[in-house]
């Protein structure tokens, strides 16, 4: 009888021990998760940073599936944020971006992303969204027009992963920009006329006066969902000077459709967003064009100074 009293106490013992070894295994993610959440401390409102399982990097209103950033705060800062992460060995898959001052109030933007080859990708920058595709590399180069002096760039994946940089461009406030911005299937044209000279987009972006004034065309239809900016540069000394008008081809993809223009007003280091909507002519009228005029005008007016 004494015997068997110490074959249960020992078998007391043995599940009290298990149990107690499976609580802790149990408690360990929810421990590990308090004390990282403890450790990760952000400043600014504008831009918060989440922890949560891999690919989940953003909150869900981020996403950027639909190419607009439509739930996106406008990014106006970096906050640093601590934390630890465990070493990943020789095949890393961070991305990194590098941005360069360049000639002309320009950013040459440098795209690393290994594990991103051949995905789309969307460019933001002070209001400018346009898509693009990561070389069978990983590593993408292409040059953007400074839009402030201290130019802030995010790079955005469909996975609602993120990662931007900052560039000091001085020379921005020496130029005005006019941006227009759409997305497919619209097709545009933005054409600017001075002094009987006409410089448009469909002309390849053509330069004038030292390439003082030109139209940078941004983004690409090889993805789903585009997204295509055309800018217009020009100096700043007399922008009143420019008349800026939209072309809209009407084909049967956007005839008797309502569409959302958006455009971009840079100058003097602020910059000033509109959106329009454009009511497209009833379809049996394909071929034709719509043309929006007094653009510049009327953002030159509602500009702040």
């Amino acid at each position: 009888m004494i015997g068997r009293k110490r074959i249960l106490r020992v078998v007391a013992v043995l599940s009290v021990a298990v149990a107690a070894g499976e609580l802790v295994e149990t408690l360990r993610p929810t421990v590990a998760t308090a004390r990282l959440e403890a450790a990760v401390s952000v400043g600014q409102p504008e831009l918060t940073a989440a922890i949560g399982t891999p690919g989940n990097s953003l909150p869900g209103s981020a996403s950027l599936d639909d190419g607009t950033g439509d739930g996106l705060p406008r990014l106006t800062g970096i906050t640093p944020v601590a934390a630890t992460a465990e070493g990943r060995g020789p095949q890393a898959c961070d991305v990194a971006l590098g941005l360069t001052a360049a000639a002309g109030a320009m950013i040459d933007l440098a795209l690393s992303a290994p594990c991103h080859r051949g995905e789309r990708v969307v460019i933001r920058h002070s209001g400018l969204s346009f898509t693009a595709v990561t070389p069978p590399e990983g590593q993408l180069r292409l040059q953007i027009p400074a839009l402030e002096a201290d130019a802030l760039v995010a790079a955005y994946f469909d996975g609602s992963e993120m990662t931007l940089a900052t560039v000091s461009v001085p020379d921005a406030a020496a130029h005005v920009r006019f941006g227009v911005q759409m997305h497919l299937p619209a097709q545009f044209d933005l054409r600017a006329e001075e002094n009987g000279q006409v410089f448009s987009g469909s002309s390849g972006g053509r330069t004038a006066d030292g390439g003082l004034r030109k139209i940078a065309l941004l983004g690409t239809a090889k993805v789903a969902q585009p997204l295509l900016a055309q800018v217009y540069t020009l100096p700043a000394d007399d922008p009143s000077s420019a008349d800026l008008t939209v072309e809209l081809r009407i084909t049967p993809e956007t005839c008797g459709r309502t569409l959302p223009v958006e455009t971009i007003l840079a100058r003097g280091g602020k910059v000033t967003l509109a959106t329009l909507a454009v009511e497209v002519p009833l379809c049996g009228t394909s071929g034709d064009i719509l043309l929006l005029k007094n653009l510049l005008r009327d953002l030159t007016l509602a500009a702040p100074r």
